[in-house]
């Protein structure tokens, strides 16, 4: 070897050694974690984005299945699946009993087809295919292209905010449809009762009321998109149905563009044709109104920056699991990382920005100087 070309070698390698350096224990961490791990066969862990112990957990959902069949999506995700129904926004991690899977969104390009339809027939629903070798996933981020509608979807979240960043194609009318039916765990009479509205601003806000593993659960949520709506459609595939839960249907909003209260609700919204910049849709919850979570959103997630919400929950996750430095090999490090990350999923927040949740007993509480949890899983 010429000393030159010697020289140079050794440069790259003071180089690589100086940005390894430079990086931080919960940087190199971050960088160890598989969120992929354990998403195979009955693992019923997620590959999607969240915080730690966020009260968001967004992410795809491979298949719905119905009682005892859904134990096996008890994460909403399995890494054999080939298909996507959508992204929900609320999952269980590890857990030997599948829930949760609240307001589920999918992106959709050209005709819009508001029922999941059969995962093994292409095309005769809103489900799309997709192929392992395009989806991404680090911890507080998630992506995949739905080979579908040509759709390339990403997802971050902060602490009560989950945003999306749909890519669309050119000359395809651009949908995003919400589906207020679907759960972990399905069976009929899951849903006790469901609301979708359409504000005046554009803001789209609902609840959803189920029983499963907490009864008469109550979730609300708050939607804005980053361009305007230009159309909408509201169905309610279920009718005549006497209201079972606990507060009464809200009255009609009259400021509000749309209303439909029941318990199968879906929706779509149109927002003209694709190929433009990507559409933003930002999603908060609350256990205690629809307010509330309009509240959360301002609170969490004021503007548009997707890029710097993925940023500061690769932060909140790099201080988090910079609490063990482990000197190991790279597949040790990243067993490790990914199971310690998994163990900082749950339990999971469950209260509003302003300190207030919905209790066992359905009254809403105020903390003041702690905070409220949910879903301790013992598995």
């Amino acid at each position: 070897m010429a000393v030159g070309q010697a020289k140079w070698m050794m440069a790259l390698v003071l180089l690589a050694g100086a940005a390894m350096a430079g990086e931080s224990v919960g940087e190199r961490a971050v960088a160890a974690v598989d969120p992929f791990i354990g998403t195979g066969g009955e693992g019923h862990t997620y590959p999607g984005a969240t915080v730690p112990h966020g009260m968001i957990q967004l992410s795809p959902d491979t298949q719905i299945r119905s009682r005892k069949e859904g134990y096996g999506w008890a994460a909403g995700y399995r890494h054999d699946d080939s298909t996507i129904v959508g992204f929900s926004h609320t999952h269980f991690s590890g857990t030997g009993h599948s829930d949760l899977g609240d307001v589920l969104l999918m992106p959709i390009a050209g005709e819009v087809k508001h029922e999941r339809g059969d995962a093994g027939k292409p095309r005769s629903g809103y489900t799309s295919r997709f192929d392992h070798r395009s989806e991404r996933a680090e911890p507080g981020y998630y992506a995949v292209t739905l080979d579908d509608y040509s759709v390339r979807a990403e997802l971050t979240a902060s602490a009560r905010v989950g945003m999306h960043r749909y890519a669309f194609p050119a000359n395809q009318p651009a949908h995003v449809l919400v589906d207020l039916r679907t759960s972990m765990y399905d069976y009929p009479g899951k849903i006790l009762w469901s609301r979708l509205r359409l504000r005046a601003d554009g803001t789209v806000t609902g609840f959803r009321e189920t029983r499963g593993w907490a009864p008469g659960r109550q979730l609300y949520f708050a939607m804005r998109f980053s361009r305007p709506v230009t159309g909408h459609a509201f169905h309610d595939t279920e009718t005549d149905v006497a209201y079972r839960g606990f507060p009464p249907p809200a009255e009609k909003d009259p400021g509000a563009r749309a209303q439909i209260e029941g318990r199968q609700l879906v929706g779509s919204f149109d927002f003209g044709e694709g190929g433009r910049e990507p559409l933003l849709v930002k999603v908060a919850i609350s256990p205690v109104s629809e307010d509330n979570a309009i509240a959360n959103l301002d609170a969490e997630a004021p503007g548009w920056d997707f890029d710097g919400m993925r940023a500061a929950a690769s932060a909140q996750w790099a201080q988090a699991l910079a609490a063990v430095d482990v000197d190991a090999s790279p597949a040790q490090r990243t067993g490790f990382y990914t199971a310690l990350y998994h163990s900082m999923l749950g339990p999971t927040l469950f209260m509003d920005s302003d300190g207030r949740y919905r209790g066992p007993d359905n009254a809403v509480h105020q903390a003041r100087g702690w905070t409220n949890y949910s879903t301790f899983p013992l598995w």
